[in-house]
């Protein structure tokens, strides 16, 4: 009994040892407990939990790159920002967004022969395959398919000409005016280009689109096809995504002349930055330095939200004389953190005339600090106001410019009247003065005629 109380408080004091020796080294022990769920579970929240100092400027090997504000288009860094350049596949950024501006996301979209011969990076399309355009979008955005991008075009435009000239169009629209597209794919084309400022504009226009916004932040997904393809299994090409906190966009281009292309978005508490980077060494390595000065080294400071009325403007041919102007979305500038420069906003309204729909832009908001301009804002009408009907004039006028007509006609009328009276008045006047006269030359004959005789007597 004595050997069994011994050897087992000699257990008891070897249980003992080996606890403490685990508790001082549990990584070193195969019973070690699971580390806590919250660290398995938050792959990038350790930059949050150790602050980074961000870098007094960004380090990148782009030959061109912009850092700029999602909401205002406000530049917080720039390097050769306006100079023209290829830019690969980050062209499929405006042909999807012409894709959600055109067709429901229920479209079936058929591939032709020429788009299931369009070479390179696809999805391997066979002439007559159906797809849904929720289902090209993926294809397009995270597979780079440019077999899906023909398929997109001829489907908006009728051929791939036509489409880009639409390209063209839409990019002037959004201001991008030193961008000119040939394809809608990237395919290396001398003729085809853009600059990090013009990808970062359409960027901004592009992610305001839900159904982009939704797909470009996707790490993989399946999509439905009508042939017997086993190829529906997507993986997005964006090696930024997953690696950086907030990573949630957009897209990534590759072309020997383009270099390396990546035009990148993150989002922290609701703030957006979106950064292009062209002919890159590390495409990754150079975002993630953009992201590190914007978040770091700059706060987004509301001026007013989306929605707010701003002002009210005149309208000229309506059936209302007004209408008021909101803000189409929110009205921010950025400032360098621990800077309190004084910032201005300044509301221009725009003479407009009707008809005027829900949405129209009829001015704006410029944001000044000092004398530099920092982003400008649409202004957008609220109500829709009718044209007025044609008057009786035969022109259109505003309400009270048709009250004024006829009360002109009302009194032009009311003269003619009173002249018509007048001149009947004094026409009987005359008629009066006209009968008398032969009687009263009578008298005077017969008065001189009785004085001659008198004078014979």
């Amino acid at each position: 009994m004595l050997f069994f109380g011994n050897s087992l408080l000699n257990r008891r004091s070897s249980l003992a040892l080996i606890s403490a020796f685990l508790t001082v080294l549990p990584v070193a022990s195969p019973f070690a407990q699971e580390l806590p769920e919250f660290d398995k579970l938050a792959p990038l929240a350790a930059p949050l939990k150790v602050p980074i100092v961000p870098p007094l400027k960004p380090t990148c090997t782009g030959a061109g790159v912009i850092l700029m504000d999602a909401v205002s288009g406000q530049v917080l860094y720039e390097k050769d920002a306006d100079k023209p350049r290829p830019m690969a596949s980050t062209t499929k950024i405006m042909t999807a967004l012409l894709l959600v501006e055109n067709l429901p996301e229920t479209e079936i979209i058929t591939a032709s022969k020429i788009a299931a011969n369009t070479k390179e990076s696809s999805v391997h399309l066979k002439a007559g395959e159906k797809l849904t355009a929720k289902d090209l979008l993926r294809a397009i955005l995270l597979r780079s398919a440019n077999d899906g991008c023909v398929a997109a075009a001829e489907r908006i435009s009728g051929s791939e000409a036509k489409f880009a000239d639409r390209m063209n169009q839409r990019a002037r629209e959004l201001g991008a005016t030193h961008t000119h597209f040939v394809n809608p794919h990237g395919l290396h084309n001398i003729a085809h280009y853009t600059t990090p400022r013009d990808l970062a504009l359409i960027a901004r226009a592009a992610m305001l689109q839900s159904r982009i916004a939704e797909v470009v932040c996707l790490q993989k997904c399946v999509i439905a096809r009508s042939s017997s393809s086993k190829d529906v299994s997507l993986r997005n090409h964006s090696h930024f995504l997953g690696k950086y906190f907030g990573a949630d966009g957009i897209k990534t281009g590759w072309t020997i002349p383009a270099g390396k292309c990546y035009v990148g978005s993150v989002t922290r508490n609701g703030w957006r930055l979106i950064s292009v980077t062209l002919k890159s060494k590390d495409y990754v390595a150079d975002t993630k330095s953009l992201m590190d000065y914007g978040f770091g080294r700059f706060a987004p400071v509301t001026l007013l939200e989306a929605n707010t009325v701003a002002g009210v403007c005149p309208v000229t041919n309506g059936t209302a004389s007004e209408v008021v102007a909101v803000t189409q979305g929110r009205v921010q500038a950025i400032q360098k953190v621990g800077e309190n420069s004084p910032i201005e906003k300044r509301v221009t309204l725009d003479p407009v005339s009707a008809p005027l729909n829900v949405g129209a832009t009829i001015g704006r908001v410029e944001v000044f600090s000092g004398t530099k301009l920092l982003s400008t804002v649409p202004l957008v009408s609220r109500d829709a106001v009718a044209q007025v009907s044609p008057t009786l004039l035969g022109r259109t006028t505003t309400k009270s410019g048709l009250w004024g007509r006829l009360g002109l006609l009302s009194i032009i009328f009311g003269g003619c009247l009173v002249s018509f009276r007048y001149v009947k008045r004094n026409s009987k006047r005359t008629r009066s003065r006209i009968g008398t006269s032969p009687k009263g030359s009578g008298n005077r004959r017969n008065r001189l005629a009785e004085s001659v005789r008198n004078l014979d007597r």
